[in-house]
């Protein structure tokens, strides 16, 4: 393991242990960076991301374009968030959809591109969450890979990606599960082509206090879990439970006797800072 990549661990355990969120836990990033003191604003350009920190400005920023999907915003915050917490200053980023700049991909690239991963993925989680599903990485099925990703909130090549570079899975299984994309995997499960739109998949196994979608975003749920209110739309019953449709922004419930978990819902496409970004419409 190389010296940067091990500092990218370290650091992202250090801020974990600073936030008090133990190794195993998904991390909201647009919740860190707000308890960090760092600005995170949704922007109607083609890009990836920026982070701005001049000497006049009162907050230091993270931008992210809101034309990008939703677990690629995820990824490239952290990924920002990585270039505030090492002290690079001001940058602006063209990532791929795994991570890697696609301009110069020099030491503070790597570094940061290694911190998100870490600090989104820790591989205690990741592992534990194959493990209580009676899984290992190495044979786990494309929709599995795809289950673990929904709950940590990055894209679905991204967990591959990481769990190749951290040996939970080789060269071979890597580029197995790389052949199919998420709109092949929401095909398998539906039966049927529909609008390309992020999806994640919650299971009976999943323990979130919150999920993130934006209208348009298709969600499985458990079929013992109920739903409050008129954001989310239930279109179907399927072999990986209910199938809803975030239609309206907001924050609603998603409820079982045993647990429940906030959904929070903001616009598509929305711009503004994060922190608003969950702001209903009204619903008639």
């Amino acid at each position: 393991m190389n010296t940067l990549l091990i500092q990218a661990i370290k650091k992202a355990g250090q801020i974990r242990t600073k936030l008090k969120l133990d190794m195993f836990e998904p991390a909201n990033i647009f919740d860190i960076c707000a308890d960090l003191g760092v600005s995170v604003r949704f922007i109607d350009v083609s890009m990836e991301g920026m982070y701005v920190n001049q000497e006049n400005a009162a907050i230091p920023t993270i931008l992210l374009s809101s034309l990008r999907p939703m677990p690629r915003r995820v990824f490239t915050c952290a990924h920002e968030l990585g270039h505030h917490i090492f002290g690079h200053g001001s940058k602006i980023d063209g990532l791929t959809e795994e991570g890697a700049s696609a301009n110069i991909y020099d030491n503070d690239e790597y570094l940061v591109d290694a911190f998100a991963g870490a600090f989104l993925m820790p591989i205690a989680g990741v592992e534990a969450e194959f493990s209580k599903r009676n899984l290992e990485p190495k044979n786990a099925s494309p929709i599995q890979f795809y289950i673990i990703s929904s709950i940590f909130g990055t894209g679905y090549s991204t967990l591959i990606t990481h769990c190749r570079v951290n040996r939970l899975i080789n060269e071979l299984k890597a580029t197995s599960l790389l052949k199919q994309t998420p709109a092949k995997l929401l095909q398998q499960i539906i039966g049927t082509v529909w609008e390309k739109s992020h999806f994640k998949i919650i299971d009976n196994q999943t323990q979130l206090s919150v999920i993130d979608l934006e209208v348009g975003n298709y969600l499985f749920l458990p079929e013992d879990v109920n739903t409050e209110g008129k954001h989310l739309r239930k279109i179907r019953k399927t072999d990986f439970g209910n199938l809803f449709i975030a239609e309206h922004p907001g924050i609603t419930r998603a409820i079982t006797i045993a647990t429940g978990y906030f959904i929070r819902i903001q616009n598509a496409g929305y711009t503004g800072l994060a922190e608003y970004r969950h702001l209903e419409n009204n619903i008639e």
